[in-house]
């Protein structure tokens, strides 16, 4: 950068001073009459900028390369400045550009970091102690603006990793909290099956003493009916053997003899009293026929009406003791109907008892069994956190690893920056050691000529040899 455009300034002020001195010697021929005025001003000015000269032009010459020297001189100033290591520089600059040591031989240190990788923790070490050695000692390797650059940036990603390194120790530490908690949660599920498993049996267990002792009190209380009921059946077929043996008891008096012997006994009963209150002696035989046939007609209507009575109470008889025997006949019906309904109660009850008993043994068992699955189940989950815990463990230990590589990575890449620039320098010096030699040649070209052809006249200090030649 300040090499080219050095050399273009030279060429230019080269191309000035022969252009002037060409015209210089066009003139001269003109300007004869005014030669001893030109000589003593040549011969005050040759004196003046410390040489003898032959004539104007050289003079105008010695002049432009004093005055190149000079500016090659503050360009090389201007070169130290720029790189930060002062004026004076040369040596310093040479001993920055040297990539081997004093003696000639490479870094081995640096050689060794860079073998075993900026990841590994001897390659760390190895590449932190090859930046105190070799010719590259307090050298800085940046400008001021790109090594605080890098710096900030390797520092912000350091402390960002290392925040998260840190972070890491909370995140195992949630792993294994969460972990726990599904744990215990998935425990306290299992305690509260047993625990319900056991509530479970013991309603059941009670729900069918419950059952069988109302069964049973079921049976006591139907047997008690039964037994009253058949109290009540043979009492009501006692009164029926009553009331069929009064029937027939009463029926006998009221036989069709019987009847008749009791009505004949009241015809007879009757003539007797007709015959002693109404005597027919002394009345006229018609009156005698009349009166007679009247008694009889009398006594027929006593038999008549005797025998109807008869008759009367005989039907009466026979419809109050068909009515009493129905009656008895539904009471004992419906007594055998209300026993036949307890008796199929029981059955049905005994039955109903059966089914209940074998429907908590299938509850019991049910309950079993899906206790027994949610065990299983609460051990599959149990397996499967237990998966997941390793996995995210071992994913935060490779991040742990990967972070510790990357911390030492960093530190390795903030101590190879090497020495911190002084404020303002714009590049470095082994960036510019070719240019400066360029520059030394150029100034030495420069003092070279002035001593041989311009008598000298300029106080030159020596400079280090460069790399490289300047002006030919």
């Amino acid at each position: 950068m300040y090499s080219n455009s050095k050399t273009k300034k030279n060429t230019g002020v080269q191309l000035l001073c022969t252009l002037v001195i060409s015209t210089l010697f066009s003139l001269s021929a003109g300007a004869q009459s005014q030669n001893s005025n030109s000589n003593s001003n040549n011969s005050n000015n040759n004196n003046n900028n410390g040489g003898n000269y032959s004539n104007y032009s050289q003079a105008l010459e010695c002049r432009d390369y004093r005055n190149q020297y000079q500016d090659a001189k503050r360009d090389l100033s201007k070169l130290c400045r720029d790189a930060g290591v002062g004026s004076g520089c040369e040596d310093k600059v040479a001993s920055c550009s040297s990539d081997a040591g004093a003696d000639g031989q490479l870094n081995l240190y640096s050689t060794a970091a860079t073998a075993l990788g900026t990841d590994n923790a001897l390659g760390t070490a190895l590449g932190v102690m090859g930046q105190g050695g070799g010719g590259g000692a307090g050298c800085p390797q940046y400008s001021y603006q790109d090594y605080f650059s890098k710096k900030d940036k390797y520092t912000d990603d350091l402390d960002k990793t290392e925040e998260d390194l840190a972070g890491l120790s909370d995140t195992k530490a949630e792993i294994q909290e969460d972990f726990n908690k599904e744990i215990a949660d998935l425990q306290e599920d299992l305690n509260k099956a047993q625990e319900d498993l056991q509530e479970k049996k013991l309603q059941l267990e009670d729900d069918e003493r419950d059952r069988v002792a109302s069964h049973q009190k079921m049976q006591n209380d139907s047997q008690d009916s039964l037994e009253e009921l058949g109290t009540q059946l043979l009492d009501l077929r006692g009164k029926v053997i009553t009331a069929q043996r009064d029937k027939a008891l009463q029926l006998i008096g009221m036989t069709d003899a019987s009847a008749k012997r009791a009505c004949t006994k009241a015809v007879s009963d009757e003539k007797t009293r007709m015959a002693k209150e109404n005597s027919l002696g002394g009345l006229s035989s018609g009156t005698m026929i009349s009166k007679a046939k009247r008694q009889k007609q009398d006594l027929i209507a006593i038999w008549n009406d005797c025998m109807t009575v008869y008759e009367q109470k005989r039907q009466a008889l026979m419809e109050s003791k068909t009515q009493e025997l129905t009656m008895l006949d539904d009471q004992i019906k419906n007594v055998q109907n209300k026993m036949t309904r307890i008796d199929d109660s029981l059955t049905l009850a005994e039955s109903q008892l059966e089914q209940i008993k074998a429907q908590s043994k299938t509850k019991g068992e049910q309950a079993e069994a899906n206790l027994t699955k949610l065990m299983q189940n609460i051990q599959n989950k149990m397996t499967a956190a237990k998966q997941k815990l390793e996995q995210k463990l071992t994913t935060v230990a490779t991040k742990t690893q990967q972070y510790g590589e990357k911390v030492n990575r960093l530190n390795t890449q903030i101590s190879q920056l090497g020495v911190a620039p002084p404020s303002g320098a714009t590049t470095t010096a082994s960036a510019i050691s070719g240019e400066m030699a360029d520059k030394q040649n150029e100034i030495d070209e420069l003092k070279t000529y002035v001593d041989s052809a311009c008598g000298g006249g300029t106080d030159l200090k020596k400079n280090s040899t460069g790399s490289q030649g300047g002006r030919s």
